[in-house]
């Protein structure tokens, strides 16, 4: 099979799971090549085989996103294959579920490198294709808590805050070459996310429990899918989290006393002995 046709291509970093596995399914149905990334190689094949089945060309790449050097071959790869790259969705990323003081060194670096750094890779590398081609668009996944800063994921806002940032630095940037860059803020979402929180302990289990089973990732792919070339800066997912977005630009002080009670409301549940 010739894989150097006229169809678009997109990369899809986080897509063995999730949203990314969601979006890269969507894009393959439009008709997308696909490369699928992700550091579980046998579930990435699965995806691969949902993606064909779709009507889409896919091809799996194991990847971690925390490596610069994976993430340059990532691309450097799906250029020599396919010739263009017209979509980068970056989307690989993890949980800490701690209070800051209670967030270790190690904890912090490991979400930084993955959550920042890994969009950070993808954008630079993704830049470099799209500028010579002056055509291209990069989604940035981050978050609503990208907007407004919640207990209990001091780290996770604070990557995802950064992704909010940077993304609206490139988007400017990338004007004078026709390249659009988006940034997704998707609410709570039901993936395998809360499965694999990184710090785990009985509270963190009280509060992911709570959080399961709301939006549907395949919402969040259609929209992604759905924006691909038009003019927009964000993409803010549900009611509930654009009032929070709204409600923290204009009352924070409000919104501090709501999340004092989310906060007592699951040291209250955990029942951690000694804990305050």
């Amino acid at each position: 099979m010739d894989s150097r046709n006229d169809r678009k291509v997109a990369v899809v970093t986080g897509a063995s799971s999730g949203i990314g596995e969601c979006t890269a399914v969507e894009l393959a149905r439009r008709g997308y090549a696909v490369v699928l990334a992700a550091r579980r190689a046998e579930k990435l094949q699965q995806v691969a085989e949902r993606c064909r089945a779709a009507g889409g060309e896919a091809a799996a790449r194991a990847v971690d996103v925390s490596d610069r050097a994976q993430v340059d071959d990532l691309v450097a790869w799906t250029v020599e294959r396919f010739g263009r790259l017209d979509v980068m969705v970056n989307n690989a990323g993890h949980g800490v579920h701690a209070r800051v003081h209670e967030t270790t060194d190690q904890q912090m670096r490991e979400i930084l490198d993955v959550n920042f750094c890994g969009v950070f890779y993808g954008c630079r590398a993704a830049a470099a294709v799209m500028i010579r081609q002056r055509s291209g668009h990069i989604f940035n996944v981050s978050s609503v808590i990208g907007k407004r800063g919640v207990p209990f994921s001091g780290a996770y806002c604070a990557t995802k805050f950064a992704i909010v940032g940077l993304t609206d630095s490139l988007r400017v940037e990338l004007k004078p070459y026709h390249v659009r860059v988006t940034c997704v803020c998707p609410a709570l979402t039901r993936t395998e996310f809360f499965d694999s929180i990184r710090g785990g302990t009985s509270r963190s289990g009280k509060t992911c429990e709570r959080f399961r089973g709301l939006t549907d990732p395949q919402v969040i792919a259609r929209k992604i899918a759905a924006t691909v070339g038009k003019k927009r800066p964000e993409i803010v997912f549900t009611a509930g989290g654009k009032l929070l977005v709204l409600l923290s630009t204009i009352s924070p002080r409000l919104v501090d006393r709501i999340m004092k009670i989310y906060h007592d409301r699951i040291v209250k549940e955990s029942a951690m002995p000694g804990e305050k």
